[in-house]
């Protein structure tokens, strides 16, 4: 918001993006309604979709504040925050998928490799549907909130958002809100020190894409049909581990892995905020 002439504050901030992300889709909606979630169709409208809302807030930073699109965090070193972001992403999912197989709460078939040029088509997908949350929580959404109420408040609010915006998926249980809850957390303490979104995107977009498309997992409780591999929880095995039908996000693994993260990122911003005031 520094470079906003016409910034906005955290309320009308809140409504503004409340308002993007909840009526930007409507357009599509019917549309996508008419395809099964689980086809390489639905998916791709259903992710494909948030290219309005995302244009919609690209359109009020430029011409409401008077910022340029690329003060919401897209400056600088975009290919290495993506690839970090990106393998990062793909880590954590296989170090999930692969404790439960170890462990023999889930199976992993054999991959079905005929399905590798669509699950990469479908990426761009990801790319577009991530983008646009990470543009709307931890880009714009902070940037409104912190000039007056402060870089706490700011995390809470997105974090609130974020979870809410994903509250309408069925299958939620505690696990899966703290999930919610931890990977917002851990986002905004990313993009809090990197000071760029470009990571966040790419994480946001490699974690979903993995998780569904790379992996077979559920994703937030939506079957993705079109997948390479096939992640499948054992009979009777408990949900805690493997995510259950919510998927990998309903497992405590990744779980644990967003808070380790999260400490480590508070503890890398202190430090180079603490070197940043001895060279002043």
């Amino acid at each position: 918001m520094v470079e906003a002439r016409r910034p906005t504050g955290p309320v009308l901030g809140i409504v503004v993006a409340l308002l993007i992300m909840g009526l930007g889709q409507l357009p599509v909606a019917p549309l996508a309604l008419m395809l099964p979630t689980d086809s390489f169709g639905g998916q791709m409208l259903l992710t494909a979709s948030f290219i309005l809302p995302m244009l919609l807030f690209f359109a009020w930073v430029r011409f409401k504040e008077k910022r340029p699109v690329a003060s919401l965090g897209f400056r600088g070193g975009a290919g290495r925050h993506i690839l970090i972001g990106a393998v990062l992403a793909v880590v954590m999912t296989t170090v999930t998928v692969g404790l439960n197989v170890v462990l023999g709460t889930a199976s992993l078939g054999a991959p079905t490799w005929g399905m590798l040029p669509l699950a990469l088509v479908l990426l761009i997908g990801f790319a577009i549907q991530s983008s646009t949350e990470e543009i709307a929580d931890r880009g714009y959404l902070m940037q409104a909130v912190t000039p007056r109420w402060g870089f706490v408040a700011a995390m809470v609010v997105q974090t609130i958002v974020f979870a809410a915006l994903h509250g309408a998926n069925g299958g939620l249980t505690w696990v899966a809100w703290a999930n919610l809850c931890g990977v917002a957390v851990f986002l905004g303490l990313w993009v809090w020190v990197s000071g760029s979104l470009w990571g966040a995107c790419a994480f946001h977009t490699f974690w979903n894409w993995s998780q569904g498309n790379l992996w077979g997992a559920p994703v937030s409780h939506t079957t993705m049909g079109t997948s390479v591999g096939h992640y499948t929880p054992g009979e009777g095995s408990s949900a805690l581990l493997t995510g259950g039908s919510f998927g990998l996000e309903g497992s405590v693994i990744p779980l644990v892995m967003f808070v380790v993260g999260s400490v480590a990122l508070v503890v890398v911003g202190r430090r180079r905020r603490a070197v940043a005031g001895r060279v002043r």
